[in-house]
């Protein structure tokens, strides 16, 4: 590895080099106060430390210049300013982190960063379940909209960066989805991807959930239970719903967060954590701060890279290639050959509103599926035969089957005409 330190103060580039050598003792480490891409050219560093002589101010600009001269380089941001802006800039323009320097804590930190964007950097060790998340990253986002080409481009250039990033997009617009891309096609494809449903965890137990507990911190604790953070150490915490958590906790998320370590609740030693976060939601964050309920430094810790997913309406030409992988995904996982209907069986799915989004889609879909099967009868017969606006079709769909097939001595015929569609020969799905 070769770190290359930015900067011109000497006395400042001493106390670089050595918490760079304190980070990675084999590494090779040099510094320049030259001309930034002729020194990065030369040095085909892996890691590039930009000191405050440089970052102070202009760093965000420098920061895309080099980046675009060498995609793959990792890069520090070592500044003397402690403002948001700058450090959403800086990270925006591909920084993998922003460091300010004031102090020794701030020396430590330095160290903790090299040491972090040093060991992301490494191409060598790839596990095979890693190069496979960085082929199929983008599977799962279907479509040919331009709406859909941009999040697939904001999800390549996400992934090259080790930015905290929030996902807004209304319920149902595959924010997960986009989660795991990021996640597959980064450099921390190798590590885990912890979901956490922050809507779903009870206040009550929120602080476990996250920071772990040691044994007897609570009544039935009867044994150590790491948290999300420490399950989520060199890899993905994605906090789905994240305008759900408790304002208590969102002070604690973010302390723990900017120092690196969490302490288990009912523990006595602080542990180390290395986690990237991914936050979605489905709400405006910015009028949740206005009104009290969402703590805006924790917004902008999370803003840092944003994606804006549009909702299904917006990208209607996209619904033919979502149904067409919805259903060759029901195929392969139940064994069945269901081909696709004609363009006028498939009109009332084309001119839904689907205010659900893309899961409202995938559930109708399935429903559809599961009738036909349940009835021998094809997509589009289940279709023409529903008197059912499209929405009506939901998982809940398999109960009112079985419930017709038991009534019906599992009679296929007759279930078939009780609930409206002609009992067909298996060959014409």
């Amino acid at each position: 590895m070769r770190i290359l330190i930015l900067d011109d103060e000497p006395l400042r580039v001493a106390a670089l080099t050595a918490a760079a050598r304190r980070a990675c003792p084999a590494a090779h480490v040099t510094s320049t106060a030259g001309d930034p891409g002729a020194a990065t050219d030369d040095a085909r560093p892996g890691l590039l430390v930009i000191g405050p002589a440089r970052a102070d101010p202009g760093g965000a600009d420098l920061v895309r210049a080099l980046r675009a001269r060498c995609r793959d380089l990792a890069v520090l941001v070592v500044s003397g300013r402690d403002t948001a802006d700058a450090a959403v800039e800086a990270m925006k323009a591909g920084a993998g982190d922003y460091v300010v320097l004031r102090d020794t804590e701030g020396l430590a930190r330095v160290t903790e960063a090299v040491t972090r964007l040093a060991r992301a950097a490494a191409p060598a060790g790839l596990s095979r379940h890693a190069a496979a998340a960085r082929g199929e990253g983008l599977s799962g986002l279907v479509g040919r909209s331009r709406a859909i080409d941009e999040v697939r481009s904001l999800v390549r250039t996400a992934a090259h960066t080790e930015a905290h990033v929030l996902i807004e997009g209304e319920t149902g617009t595959g924010k997960e989805v986009v989660a795991r891309a990021v996640h597959g096609l980064g450099r921390r494809a190798a590590g885990p991807f912890v979901p956490v449903n922050c809507a779903a965890v009870p206040e009550t137990l929120a602080e476990s959930e996250f920071f772990g507990h040691a044994r007897g911190a609570f009544t039935g604790a009867l044994q150590e239970r790491p948290g999300a953070l420490q399950l989520a150490d060199r890899g993905t915490l994605f906090l789905d719903e994240v305008e759900d958590l408790p304002l208590a906790l969102q002070a604690k998320l973010l302390r723990v967060v900017q120092d690196r370590e969490v302490r288990p609740l009912g523990g006595s030693v602080a542990r180390r954590f290395d986690v990237r976060l991914i936050a979605a939601s489905n709400r405006d964050l910015a009028r949740m701060i206005e009104a009290g309920t969402f703590r805006s430094d924790l917004y902008y810790r999370l803003r840092v890279f944003t994606i804006q997913l549009p909702p299904l309406r917006q990208r209607r030409e996209d619904v033919p290639l979502l149904i067409e992988h919805f259903v060759g995904r029901f195929n392969h996982r139940h064994g069945t050959a269901f081909g696709l209907p004609g363009a006028a069986a498939l009109r009332p799915l084309l001119e839904h509103p689907w205010p659900g989004n893309v899961r409202e889609l995938e559930n109708v879909v399935e429903s559809v599926l599961i009738l036909a099967g349940a009835t021998g009868a094809s997509m589009a017969e289940v279709l023409g035969a529903s008197q059912r606006p499209v929405g009506g079709f939901q998982l809940d769909e398999r109960s009112r089957i079985v419930r017709m097939l038991d009534e019906h001595r599992w009679n296929r015929q007759r279930a078939a005409a009780a609930l409206g569609i002609s009992r067909v020969q298996p060959q014409a799905r």
